[in-house]
């Protein structure tokens, strides 16, 4: 009993370290060492397709105007760009606003039933003619590059998808925007060498473009439709890249409870997409196979690897090496506590915020889990407060 109490907290804490640290370093060196022909193959590329962007707005009254005149800014020929606005279930003013843009070479698309964004985004394609899709979110904003930057890489005909780089504004009045900026400058390192080695395991369904001929509507029901487009293309035997300069901002969640409620959401999409994928993804025949479950599935099971740490770290209190580690653990989970209490004020010191981050993201990931196995997971998710 000892000795499996030992195993399972030394292969849980393991786990978590492969999955933040062993796994990210080891593809960041690997991404030095091996040369990239892809980006010397587009580099001076002059590419530019028809490209359809696919505006995902439910009820949005308070961004989508600005969203909309951020698009009209973009540095790309506007003849050869058509604007899609879905904002399929909006009861609020937003297919409105939309609608007196439509002499501007604005499609809106609007049913009054709220069928998810999976639906809204099959819609879409449906009327799109532009070689490539570009999805995006009515809160975000596209550098005046981004569009370019992402169309590029579709001169290599085995690009089948190319996502962008997302950035959160630095907003002192959002309690969650440092937590995510720092979280997003670390996912964009891994995706850079992902991308690198072969295709990244996620694209990000706020600024991501794909070729029309590749696109699959998205099962009904499905919650990360960002991860079932990764999966189809990467499917059909071709690359889904990163582009870390073409970028896209948005806001954080304005309060911590909105960013938990978030969290829970994508980790609840997270484990339907291993669901759904687990035949092409168990044993792991591919680098992407691989790639997915050291990123993806290792990340959504680290709740559960802490948990076991804690139980057996109090299981084995009697050695004095795992007393030391569960003092370690309890500082952490208490200064993470007191993060909590004092998460309103505005410049939270690092020594709390971060645990503090990092405990409530695995606990949201936790609550995920729970929802999906109890059938709970929806297309229809709790709206975050602009």
């Amino acid at each position: 009993m000892e000795l499996a109490a030992l195993i399972c907290l030394i292969t849980c804490s393991a786990l978590i370290a492969y999955n933040y640290a062993i796994y990210p370093v080891a593809i960041i060196l690997l991404q030095r060492i091996i040369p990239d022909k892809h980006h010397a193959r587009i580099q001076n590329t002059t590419y530019a397709p028809t490209v359809s962007f696919i505006i995902a707005a439910y009820n949005e009254e308070l961004v989508i105007e600005k969203k909309l005149k951020n698009t009209f800014k973009l540095d790309y020929p506007s003849e050869k760009m058509q604007i899609i606005v879905v904002s399929d279930g909006s009861n609020d003013s937003t297919p409105d606003i939309v609608k007196q843009y439509s002499g501007e070479a604005v499609l809106s698309l609007h049913l009054s039933q709220r069928a998810g964004k999976s639906a809204a985004l099959n819609r879409a394609c449906e009327m799109a003619t532009g070689d490539i899709l570009v999805f995006s979110d009515a809160n975000n904003d596209y550098d005046k590059q981004a569009i370019r930057l992402l169309v590029r890489h579709f001169a290599d005909t085995r690009v089948g998808a190319v996502t962008g780089c997302k950035h959160i504004y630095d907003n002192a009045d959002r309690q969650s925007a440092r937590g995510d900026g720092l979280y997003w400058m670390y996912e964009s390192r891994i995706k850079s060498a992902e991308s690198h080695l072969g295709s990244i395991t996620a694209a990000e369904g706020e600024i991501l473009a794909i070729r029309r001929n590749l696109f699959t509507p998205i099962p009904q029901g499905y919650i990360n439709d960002d991860a079932a487009i990764t999966f189809n293309i990467v499917k059909k035997g071709y690359r889904v890249l990163y582009e870390i300069d073409a970028k896209a901002y948005e806001e954080a969640s304005k309060n911590m409870i909105d960013d938990f409620h978030v969290k829970v959401r994508m980790a609840s999409g997270g484990y339907q997409t291993l669901m759904y994928e687990f035949g092409y993804l168990m044993p792991p025949r591919s680098w992407f196979a691989f790639s997915f479950l050291s990123h993806k599935l290792l990340r959504w099971l680290t709740p559960h690897f802490m948990l076991l740490v804690l139980m057996m770290s109090l299981a084995l209190l009697y050695l004095w090496p795992v007393r030391w580690f569960l003092f370690c653990q309890l500082a952490f989970y208490l200064l993470a506590l007191i993060g909590w209490a004092k998460r309103s004020q505005p410049s939270l010191p690092s020594i709390f915020y971060i645990p503090m981050y990092f405990t409530s993201m695995n606990i949201a990931m936790f609550f995920g889990f729970v929802r999906f196995i109890t059938g709970k997971g929806s297309v229809n998710w709790r709206k975050a407060e602009r």
